[in-house]
């Protein structure tokens, strides 16, 4: 199985990527593992460049430098990303229909209603898949969808787009990221989900040797 890991950058500590890869290798010890732009021990490289300041559609550019370069199938991932064995590859998760929430800050805003829009127009379903956890993809399908849409300089939701227009077998779930200092929601979203997410409140000296010492 190939994980990709898009995002990663110059700035910020490897710790948290190292970890969320030893995790998904205690599952899948012969795992190929990849990163675009900063390079990781441990794991491919695959160079490229900031597209802009958009971070969605930087994002999205360096998966479909990946797509182009690689290819086949892949699980996307983030540095933050942290699976175990009940996880499911092949179910995505969903939240309900995409809305645009203006509790959510602007760029978020904006990624919402420029993907409601591209899939409304285009009579696709709009639901609105979690953007925290791992998801499935297909290298030629993910290239041949983004060919046609002008995704350069327009914040989006790149799996929200694919999984809706592809119809990604799905199931409903909740938000996975996991923002409060707290290993008891880590290890419940382990057990409703199979996986989990970090945000910064999670973090600290405890949390951290936890992470570092699950086996």
């Amino acid at each position: 199985m190939v994980f990709v890991y898009p995002y990663h950058s110059k700035s910020e500590s490897d710790f948290e990527i190292n970890q969320s890869i030893r995790w998904l290798q205690l599952i899948y010890p012969d795992a190929e593992i990849w990163t675009i732009g900063k390079s990781v021990a441990g794991a491919n490289n695959l160079p490229c460049t900031q597209h802009n300041n958009i971070r969605g559609c930087d994002v999205t550019n360096r998966i479909l430098t990946f797509a182009r370069n690689i290819g086949g199938d892949f699980i996307y991932m983030n540095k933050d990303f942290f699976i175990t064995k009940i996880w499911q590859p092949h179910v995505a998760i969903n939240m309900g229909s995409i809305i645009v929430n203006p509790e959510h800050p602007p760029h978020t805003q904006m990624a919402q209603q420029n993907t409601l829009e591209f899939l409304k127009h285009n009579s696709f379903t709009a639901y609105n898949y979690e953007t925290h956890t791992p998801v499935m993809m297909n290298s030629k399908k993910l290239i041949d969808l983004f060919d046609n849409i002008n995704w350069q300089n327009d914040n989006h939701f790149i799996k929200s787009i694919y999984c809706n227009v592809y119809k990604v077998p799905s199931k409903e779930g909740f938000n996975c990221k996991v923002s409060v200092p707290s290993i008891d929601k880590a290890k419940e979203f382990i057990a409703l989900q199979g996986c989990f997410s970090t945000g910064d409140g999670f973090w600290n000296q405890s949390r951290s040797n936890w992470i570092k010492m699950y086996s």
